[in-house]
């Protein structure tokens, strides 16, 4: 059986103590595990050592027995989550234990364990079979008692016979693995369809195959290690002279990591794989985006990603007596590539010429309907006005003259929600803020309310406007449109839609 310590040290301060006493007991925290054993007392701690033994106390201790301890809470950085340590009463003078609530304890029945299974246990649970085999049903830090009772163990007699390794010493984490692998090879049942040891190894493989590809050590971590496999279409048993380059999307990539590295990601961190990890190999050409349909927006759902064929080819002699070779190859090309594939995004672009100024967009989407706003309807409703601001979905401050809006009194956060195109129409002065609707939503009342704080500042007039590429789009927003807002369709760019309100095309 496996408990949570009892005592909470905050909530039993009264019984502890720095000090031995005539009626003092051990208090075990996790800094007295060490080495598959503990050591108590920790004499520089600051943490008390002990508690008192008395009545008002006794529910909190144990029989000094067999225990064995497990850590409930890792860091991140620790190289392990699984960390175990054998009590053993015949080191210890005292008639009961404190076991602190940061700690889980094996018993039976509330009662120790027998000393010899104790000790395999205690092997078992420091084997790297186990810590990898829990990060594959766990993604936190923290280690309950619940999830060590969700492990499967080797049967009694085994791990009774993973008891005798321990002697005067705990044995090397080299031995411990060996012996348990020997176990689990002996065991009836399969403790997992995935191998925790391959999964580690090609991991490990993986993490220096991106050292040498010389990515800085954030791009080194197991996501981007995942990353990479899954780009490969590489499982733990898959060669790497096997490895291909299917063309994935972010979901996909993080089933991958389920399925054949027992990785779960939580949906909400798809945006960190993409942020964190696609976007730097995009940068160093390992990787290239939508080679099926250059023309897809940045910020399509339907993206995709694969690994540039000379990086593929590249990979495939990894581990093999040729890889140093073609990484000099490569490394020495690399520059190479990045042009070719940078030059092959800025033919997709979308060029645009604002006041003498070139400027280009990323392609598709949303950016084709800016440019229609830039070129259509700034020309017909604000002539001679000054373009203030033109976000990009690749690059969000592709154009802005933050002047203007200084003289106009506004000053905006590099971080706020800014409209796709802003302008200054002079004549009127008003500033025309306005929103380009192709993924995303209108000017509806939330939003309206949003410009208005961030543009609470401005001496100019605020019309807000919600552009459409067709009226096939427009009336699926219909319902959503805010009333004294404007609305502008590209194919039909001589009209304008007005929402109701007592004059046409004004601020309110």
């Amino acid at each position: 059986m496996v408990s949570t310590g009892k005592v909470v040290d905050f909530r039993a301060r009264h019984l502890l103590t720095l000090s031995q006493g005539d009626n003092t007991v051990p208090l075990l925290y996790p800094q007295n595990l060490s080495k598959g054993a503990i050591t108590w007392p920790v004499g520089s701690s600051k943490k008390p050592q002990y508690i008192v033994n008395s009545p008002e106390s006794r529910p909190l201790l144990v029989p000094s027995s067999c225990y064995v301890l497990v850590k409930r809470f890792s860091a991140k950085e620790e190289a392990r989550r699984v960390v175990a340590a054998l009590y053993d009463a015949t080191h210890f003078d005292a008639p009961y234990v404190g076991v602190e609530n940061h700690l889980n304890y094996y018993h039976s029945n509330g009662a120790g364990l027998d000393t010899v299974l104790a000790k395999g246990l205690t092997v078992y649970l420091n084997s790297t079979f186990v810590d990898e085999y829990f990060r594959q049903f766990s993604g936190h830090t923290q280690v309950n008692a619940a999830d060590l009772r969700r492990l499967q163990y080797p049967s009694r007699e085994q791990l009774e016979s993973l008891g005798y390794l321990i002697t005067d010493r705990f044995p090397s984490q080299a031995e411990v693995d060996q012996h348990v692998q020997e176990v689990l090879r002996a065991m009836d049942q399969h403790l997992s369809q995935l191998d925790p040891l391959a999964v580690k190894q090609r991991l490990a493989e993986a993490q220096r195959a991106l050292k040498e590809l010389g990515f800085p050590p954030q791009q080194q971590n197991e996501r981007s290690a995942l990353t990479l496999l899954a780009l490969l279409d590489l499982s733990p048993s898959t060669a790497w002279d096997q490895a291909t380059n299917p063309m994935l999307g972010i979901t996909p990539m993080m089933e991958f990591f389920a399925t054949h590295y027992g990785r779960r990601y939580a949906p909400n961190t798809r945006e960190t794989v993409r942020r964190q990890t696609i976007h730097q190999f995009l940068a160093a050409g390992l990787v290239m985006q939508n080679p099926d349909d250059p023309l897809r927006p940045i910020n399509s759902g339907k993206n995709v990603y694969q690994i540039e064929e000379e990086a593929l080819e590249v990979l495939r002699s990894f581990e093999t007596p040729k890889w140093e070779q073609k990484l000099r190859a490569y490394l020495s090309s690399l520059e190479v590539v990045r042009r070719r594939y940078a030059a092959g995004r800025e033919m997709t672009r979308i060029p645009l010429r604002i006041s003498e100024q070139d400027i280009s967009l990323s392609p598709g989407g949303q950016n084709v309907l800016v440019e229609a706003i830039v070129n259509e309807f700034c020309p017909r409703f604000t002539p001679n006005g000054i373009l203030v601001y033109v976000g990009d979905t690749d690059a969000k401050w592709a154009f802005f003259k933050p002047d203007v809006l200084k003289r106009l009194g506004v000053t905006v956060d590099s971080h706020g929600k800014m409209p796709d195109v802003v302008v200054h129409f002079e004549k009127m002065n008003w500033l025309v803020l306005i929103e380009a609707v192709t993924s995303h939503g209108p000017v509806d009342p939330k939003r309206r309310a949003e410009l208005q704080e961030i543009f609470q500042q401005s001496s100019a007039g605020l019309v807000f406007v919600t552009a459409f590429l067709d009226r096939r789009t427009m009336a699926r927003y219909l319902k959503d449109i805010s009333w004294e807002t404007e609305v502008w369709v590209a194919d039909a760019p001589d009209h304008l839609i007005h929402f109701n309100g007592e004059r046409f095309l004004g601020p309110y």
